[in-house]
Parts: structure tokens; C-alpha cells; sequence
């Protein structure tokens, strides 16, 4: 088929172009390693002087100081970061993780599908798994469809509103 890659799932095609990109910074990294400048670096790898340089720092750190959370995909990383997670060490996060369902997971923003499997995967290997929400109860539902406390058993009677004013915009039918 004009030699494309066959259809890949999304997952798999991330896997590939996370394999490209450890492939080009442990390059970038050997060459910097050599002497190399940056903007040699970028000419033999085809990318701007810049975009060396950062591939390069980024290689750099990872060698010399990576982080419990560098494996997980950039969704799950960010995740954790907004949760205020990424300063904990990696079992304490796991287990604050642990504590929400998987419908709260999905229901955390940029967390789709896959994010959700990864982050389920990486709470496996320490023997963890999301909460199980139960069904009958709201509490896992996100804040917009749980029932809020009211005052007020039903509707609002016609021609006031939550105010208890009259409303000027009546109409004759009920």
C-alpha cells in the first residue's frame, strides 16, 4: 500500500514514536558526548540548532537525573503533575492514584482512553488498581451530574425565581 506503515492503534503508534525519539537523543547524546557542537549535532540529525540543543538537555537530564515518572507517556506525566503527585515518591503517588476511580480518571482533563490504561498499568506493577466505583452510589460521578443540596424540593414556583422575586417574564401557561 505505496509502502505506508499499516494501520497502527493509536498506542502502538505512540510506543513507535517513543522508540524513535530514545533512539534520537541517545544519538544526540553520544555526539554531544564526542565533542560535537550543537549545530553539528542538528546538521547530522537534519534539525535546527535549537531543536539539538533541546534534544540534547533533555538526553542529558534523563542520564544524569531521571525521575520515578520519565517513563509514562506525557498525558499521565502531566496528570500526575496538576494532581501536585510528582514531588511524592513514586509509591505514594501510586497510592493517592489508587484512591480514584477509573471514572474520575477519564473525568481529569487530556486523560482519554490510553492514558487511563497506562496509568492503570503503572498502578499494577506496584500491585495497586483504580477504585472500584460503586453503582449505586454518585460519588465517583464527576461534580456536574451529582445531585446538589437545595433548599427546595422541586421547581421553582411560577413567577419567582431563586431569589423569590417576581419574574417579569411570565407567561400564561403552565
Amino acid at each position: 500500500m505505496h509502502g505506508r506503515i499499516p494501520n497502527l492503534k493509536p498506542a502502538e503508534r505512540r510506543i513507535r514514536r517513543e522508540a524513535r525519539s530514545a533512539a534520537l537523543r541517545d544519538l544526540a547524546l553520544a555526539l554531544r558526548q564526542g565533542g560535537k557542537t550543537f549545530a553539528i549535532i542538528g546538521q547530522e540529525l537534519g534539525l535546527s540548532l535549537e531543536r539539538a540543543r533541546q534534544i540534547v538537555k533533555k538526553a542529558e537530564r534523563l542520564a544524569n537525573a531521571p525521575r520515578w515518572f520519565d517513563p509514562l507517556p506525557m498525558r499521565a506525566q502531566t496528570f500526575l503533575h496538576n494532581m501536585n503527585l510528582t514531588a511524592l515518591p513514586e509509591i505514594e503517588a501510586a497510592i493517592a492514584v489508587a484512591r480514584l476511580s477509573r471514572r474520575e480518571l477519564l473525568a481529569a482533563p487530556n486523560i482519554g482512553r490510553g492514558a487511563a490504561d497506562v496509568i492503570a498499568a503503572w498502578l499494577a506493577g506496584h500491585g495497586l488498581k483504580l477504585r472500584k466505583a460503586s453503582p449505586l452510589s454518585n460519588e465517583s460521578a464527576p461534580e456536574w451530574e451529582r445531585p446538589h443540596d437545595s433548599n427546595q424540593a422541586g421547581p421553582q414556583p411560577t413567577g419567582l425565581n431563586e431569589y423569590e422575586t417576581p419574574c417579569p417574564y411570565t407567561t400564561n401557561q403552565t
